[in-house]
């Protein structure tokens, strides 16, 4: 009997029904979705099932991981060459390994070959691994699906398949074809060597194509499995569908030639460009966020952020100047309380000494120069008399505190 540890490996098998299950061991305290999923297959088909502890699990499967089950079941049945090749599709695809002796290897091969929609798999009695729990873990449970067929000589195998009307391409680092200009679209047998030494060379004779696939690095070959996954799929690819009823390739919907439209004989093409005249009059120039447009500098001045004065704004931070000393040294002046920038040289700005409301202040008053005489007192005889009709004259009247207040503030 065999083991079958693992969760995929065990619903994979269950699924097949390619096997003989004498029982289905499951760990106590397991509370797995998948596990409940095998238990409830299990039970459909009438398999018994053991409930133990992780301990005899673990003495069970040895340092293979078991996910908490394990299954006990017959070998994996192998069939005859010409009973493969009755029940292969049109065209055929056989995978025939020649010595190769390490399980994960053969278990990788198996998936691959599984994925691809080959018909089956060729292994010789000696000098191959079995078909062993480790080959079904590595294969994540296409061991199950994979038709495998036991061969007692490889040579004398590739003489029946000739027979059957099958091209024989074995991949070899010696090969002197490129592995995908042989056409894959007729019975095709796919050959690969063993670890270390590649195809025999009884072996290497009998193939009518001998193919290499092409390594640019250092290093001077590919993993057997690797090279298998390559040869598989270059077939795919050639044939642009799968012998397999499990997941075909869909058909490429047929698209719609577009044609382009080129410009004809009595067309005309302008260039908005030429003629361009920069300056001329009815040039304007706008920019999204400004509702006036901006003026064409002339050409003596100066744009606001040019070189000169960007390193002078530069200069006036780095001695310790404030950012608004720095924007004056650079051409700019703030406006308002949202501090919106205005370049000098861009739009024309609102002069310095005028405010937004002076509807009732009146022209503002010079300035006073230092050390000039403080204005007289309301009480001072000196002050001439107000105007009837209006407010006083002097400072005390409403005019003279407004003047005061607005010195104050600037």
């Amino acid at each position: 009997m065999d083991l079958i540890c693992g969760i995929n490996p065990v619903l994979e098998a269950l699924s097949a029904e390619s096997r003989h299950f004498d029982r289905l061991l499951i760990a106590k305290g397991v509370r797995n979705r998948r596990i409940e999923e095998a238990i409830a297959k299990a039970g459909r088909q009438g398999i018994p099932l053991r409930f133990e502890s992780r301990e005899t699990l673990d003495r069970l499967s040895g340092s293979i991981p078991h996910q908490g089950i394990i299954a006990v079941v017959s070998a994996k049945p192998v069939m005859a060459i010409e009973t493969l090749l009755d029940q292969a599709h049109k065209p055929g695809l056989v995978v025939v390994l020649d010595g190769v002796e390490d399980p994960r290897n053969l278990g990788a091969i198996l998936r691959t070959a599984e994925a691809a929609g080959a018909d089956g798999v060729v292994l010789p009695e000696r000098h191959s691994a079995g078909l062993s729990e480790t080959v079904s873990r590595a294969s994540a449970g296409a061991l199950e699906h994979v038709k495998v067929a036991r061969v007692g000589n490889v040579a004398q195998s590739l003489e029946t398949l000739k027979a059957r009307d099958y091209w024989v391409v074995g991949f070899d680092a010696s090969g002197t074809e490129r592995w995908d200009a042989v056409d894959y679209k007729r019975n095709v047998a796919l050959v690969l060597g063993g670890e270390g030494r590649g195809i025999r060379r009884l072996v290497r004779e009998r193939c009518d194509h001998l193919v290499s696939i092409p390594l640019f690095g250092h290093v001077a070959s590919l993993n057997v499995s690797v090279a298998a996954a390559v040869a598989l799929y270059e077939v795919v690819r050639q044939r642009g569908a799968v012998p397999s009823h499990v997941r075909p390739i869909p058909a490429r919907a047929a698209t719609a030639v577009r044609h382009v439209v080129g410009p004809r004989d009595g067309d005309e093409e302008r260039d908005p460009g030429q003629g361009y005249v920069p300056g001329a009059e009815g040039d304007e120039t706008f920019d999204e966020d400004s509702p006036e447009p901006l003026r064409v500098l002339g050409d003596h001045e100066e744009a606001a952020w040019s070189v000169p004065t960007v390193v002078k704004a530069v200069g006036h931070l780095r001695h310790g100047g404030s950012s608004h000393a720095a924007q004056a040294a650079a051409g700019i002046q703030r406006d308002g309380p949202r501090g919106r920038r205005r370049r000098r040289h861009g739009r024309p700005g609102r002069p310095p000494g005028e405010r937004r409301n002076q509807a009732d202040a009146g022209p503002r008053p010079p300035a006073e120069p230092p050390g000039a005489p403080a204005p007289p007192a309301p009480g001072d005889p000196g002050l001439p008399p107000a105007p009837s009709g209006g407010p006083p004259a002097g400072p005390g009247g409403p005019g003279g505190a407004r003047r005061r207040r607005r010195r104050r503030r600037h």
